[in-house]
């Protein structure tokens, strides 16, 4: 039987690992919806997209530490209404730092290809919950694995 001690850092391991790479594939397909990336060499994009990717993988981590905090509980089963809340606040959160860079700090344009919703993003609107759910599910599958 595993212990709850051993189980946690690889959780947060494979939950950060997962969050990375996935974050990378959907920041590199959604990266061409923003003005200037399509002309972007590739010595120029693809470090910028690790170094999203890395933001976004961090990201997810702490609301999944704010899941946790709102639950009182670490590595929790996860309920429909555990879902819920993370995904709420990862679009929550997704929702405010595309509106302060887009519009607020002018980071970034949008293509006229890129839906929106409010002006923001819809994919990036949506990255932190889709990729946040997958990674948690995929860290508690990897976690649970016992080694033979």
């Amino acid at each position: 039987m595993e212990t709850a001690g051993r189980k946690t850092p690889v959780f947060f391991a494979s939950l950060w690992i997962v969050a990375f790479f996935l974050n990378f594939f959907w920041e590199c397909l959604h990266g061409l919806l923003y003005q200037d990336h399509p002309q972007m060499e590739a010595i120029i994009y693809v470090p910028m997209m690790v170094e999203m990717a890395f933001y976004d993988a961090v990201a997810v981590s702490g609301l999944y530490l704010f899941h946790s905090f709102v639950f009182r509980s670490l590595l929790r089963g996860n309920t429909v209404s555990h879902i819920a809340v993370f995904f709420l606040a990862a679009i929550i959160t997704a929702a405010v730092v595309e509106y302060a860079a887009a519009h607020l700090l002018h980071a970034w344009n949008y293509l006229p290809s890129m839906p929106t919703v409010a002006g923001i993003g819809l994919l990036p609107l949506l990255q932190l919950a889709v990729t946040g759910v997958a990674s948690i599910f995929a860290a508690e599958r990897l976690s649970s694995h016992k080694a033979a």
